[in-house]
């Protein structure tokens, strides 16, 4: 009868087993295979070869090119990386409620695409250069966060959560707060959002940065 190595539970013959050497080889080769780095074309040729992942699995997908690793429930990207979005055009609005797009800008929403890592939270940082037409206007910056890139919103733009400058004067204001509670492997979106107060907010070299957290 094999017995299994005390880490990895790998089978090895013993002097009274049968001398086939075949089979000894097999089920070595079927007790390693699982633990290997596995590849495949995507998920979906993942998921169809794959049918009882085992915790601590870890495969490459070369759609899109991503160490995957298996956490006991879901396939999660390993190490994800931070998404950043940026915009150096200027652009204004006099809105008091919250717009993505900014008049006399180019290349907006600034919006930064992601997929919820396995913890299922994401830090979100954004900024820009403020300024105000009015001395006693304030300008907010924030962002929406959607499922995928549709409309639905699961955190909105909020005062709470928004980089802030009060004047005429520019200055350079940003901002980060933590989202949680997003579906692990799931597409969003962190779209920026202007608004203020009273008189014309401009905004210029305006930045989304969001980062993944484990």
């Amino acid at each position: 009868m094999a017995l299994l190595t005390p880490l990895g539970s790998l089978p090895y013959p013993q002097p009274a087993d049968a001398a086939n050497i075949p089979v000894h080889i097999q089920s070595l080769a079927e007790a390693v295979d699982g633990r290997t780095v596995l590849r495949f074309a995507d998920s979906a040729a993942r998921d169809t070869k794959v049918t009882a992942p085992v915790a601590g699995m870890l495969c490459w997908l070369s759609t899109p090119k991503q160490y995957w690793y298996y956490t006991g429930s879901v396939w999660a990207q390993l190490a994800p990386a931070p998404v950043h979005k940026a915009n150096a055009t200027s652009g204004t609005t006099t809105s008091t409620a919250f717009v993505e797009t900014l008049t006399g800008s180019t290349g907006d929403p600034t919006a930064a695409a992601f997929t919820a890592p396995a913890s299922g939270s994401v830090l979100v940082s954004l900024g820009s250069r403020i300024s105000n037409s009015a001395a006693a206007g304030t300008c907010l910056m924030s962002a929406n966060v959607r499922a995928g890139s549709g409309s639905t919103v699961v955190l909105a733009a909020a005062d709470a959560r928004s980089a802030i400058s009060t004047g005429t004067g520019q200055v350079s204001g940003s901002t980060q707060y933590l989202v949680t509670g997003l579906t692990p492997n799931s597409a969003y979106t962190a779209t920026a959002a202007y608004r203020c107060t009273s008189g014309t907010a401009t905004f210029m070299y305006r930045f989304v940065t969001v980062t993944p957290v484990n």
